[in-house]
């Protein structure tokens, strides 16, 4: 197995209904768009992009007073650089997000993996070499052995249609956990096939459907050792968020902050997207933000039952984010690259997050699923301590000095509600996925890195997403 890094951030979705679509004191503005963008991420802005070089009139929506979605950099003191505190990675294949950094003139480089890695288990400290965590032999035979049977099931998986595939119905009423727990008997394999799932989702594996996985390997080029590490071995310099911005500043005037939009009446001849204040008419609707912030839109007419109902069984992870800062990358020092493997929360993944120049020193870490839920209670306070209580665990004593701290919880963000993405839990593909397979509904256009079937979760299945709608917005017999 290799090291574990994060899942990047980003995604987007389609939403629910509601009878009436219009708050009594929206005032309707006359113009009639081509095409409304409602969100102004990756997936969004690459639409709205596409749109305007066709020639084409284009509107831009964002409820946040800023563009990137649930990419999010902060900057550090001293002009040293940024923290990612959202989406940040990016790995060898994901030619749509490299292409649009170059273009850009954001410069690329490589997350620091010299040195050894720790990996925390049954209460013992251990440092190795390599992308395996030094499991028992029995253990590591086991977790070998899984991922070659994942890569082996999912071969049969199409990721544009994994409802079709051969086995789908036996693989999706089972969740990822109740597969780890059937095909390996070592207490240290199941655990290190649960941490990895959490690292790819912001999820426990007990929610997860087996065949939302194995999608998920079919769709970063059929290799499960993608998801949990090759895919995440590229960081931007500057941070990801300015792609976003870069985007924004081409379609200038054509994006409008602070504008939620509340609901869509697509009844009509042309769509009606409504925000508490203005109604703006369009030809064709592109739907770019986070499916349960969709599901809670107001659609007249409703939309059909098989989407109405796909949306209500489309959950977030649940995910704490934090960069601590120091002086210098201390650890470096010591040998050490960084990383964490732990089976103890709840930060039980983290990694090097320096800047490029290797000052400060970064630590970035993660709390996920029920860890993560473990901490929403805290006071910001008592959340930093817990998180820096795990770092003196596997760093020492000066991992519990940070010159800084900063966090996110991202599913107390109102205009996201969750990271790394959405998922299906058991039976929801098998269900629903025949009846809701198009990325269209009428006028409605659906985009988000959710919706790609190629590199699915990440800023790259973002881009494509949002290129294909507007593509199929685009198009005469849409």
């Amino acid at each position: 197995m290799p090291r574990l890094r994060r899942r990047e951030l980003i995604a987007a979705g389609a939403g629910g209904a509601l009878a009436s679509a219009a708050p009594a004191s929206a005032r309707t503005r006359s113009h009639t768009y081509d095409v409304v963008v409602v969100g102004a991420g990756l997936a969004g802005l690459s639409a709205a992009r596409r749109v305007r070089a066709a020639g084409k009139s284009v509107l831009v929506l964002e409820a946040r007073g800023r563009v990137g979605g649930r990419n999010l950099d902060h900057a550090l003191a001293g002009g040293a650089g940024v923290v990612e505190m959202g989406g940040q990675w990016a790995g060898p294949g994901q030619d749509k997000v490299l292409a649009l950094a170059k273009e850009f003139g954001v410069d690329t480089f490589e997350t620091y993996a010299q040195g050894s890695s720790i990996y925390y288990a049954n209460g013992q400290r251990q440092t190795y070499s390599g992308d395996i965590p030094p499991a028992n032999p029995a253990a590591l035979a086991e977790v070998e052995a899984s991922i070659l049977q994942l890569n082996q099931m999912a071969s049969s998986v199409p990721s544009d249609a994994p409802w079709s595939a051969p086995q789908a119905h036996d693989w999706d009423e089972q969740s990822v956990a109740g597969w780890f727990d059937s095909n390996n008997h070592t207490d240290e394999a199941r655990s290190l096939g649960r941490i990895a799932v959490r690292g790819i989702y912001g999820e426990d594996a007990e929610m997860v459907s087996l065949l939302d996985l194995l999608s998920a390997i079919t769709g970063v080029g059929g290799d499960f050792n993608t998801l949990i590490g090759d895919a995440q071995t590229i960081r931007f310099v500057g941070g990801p968020q300015q792609l976003s911005q870069r985007l924004a500043k081409l379609l200038s005037r054509a994006i409008r902050m602070h504008a939620a939009v509340v609901g869509v009446d697509w009844s009509g001849r042309t769509a009606v997207v409504h925000t508490a204040k203005e109604s703006f008419r369009a030809r064709r609707v592109v739907l770019a933000l986070p499916k349960p912030l969709l599901a809670r839109l107001q659609f007249k007419p409703a939309l059909p039952p098989a989407w109405d109902q796909l949306l209500q069984r489309q959950p977030m992870g649940s995910v704490l984010k934090f960069n601590a800062v120091y002086d210098t990358p201390f650890w470096r020092a010591d040998g050490l690259n960084g990383v964490v493997v732990s089976d103890k929360g709840p930060v039980s993944l983290t990694y090097d997050n320096s800047p490029p120049a290797g000052k400060p020193g970064v630590l970035v870490g993660f709390a996920e699923g029920n860890e993560s839920r473990g901490v929403y209670g805290l006071s910001a306070e008592k959340r930093r301590a817990a998180v820096l209580e795990c770092l003196v665990r596997y760093f020492g004593e000066r991992a519990g000095k940070p010159s800084d701290y900063f966090e996110v919880l991202w599913a107390t963000a109102a205009y996201t509600r969750g990271a790394y993405g959405t998922y299906n839990p058991p039976g929801v593909i098998t269900s629903f996925g025949p009846a809701t397979s198009g990325a269209a509904i009428g006028p409605l256009h659906l985009a988000g890195a959710d919706w790609s079937p190629i590199w699915p979760g990440y800023m790259d299945g973002a881009i494509r997403s949002g290129e294909n709608a507007a593509a199929a917005a685009l198009a005469p017999s849409a």
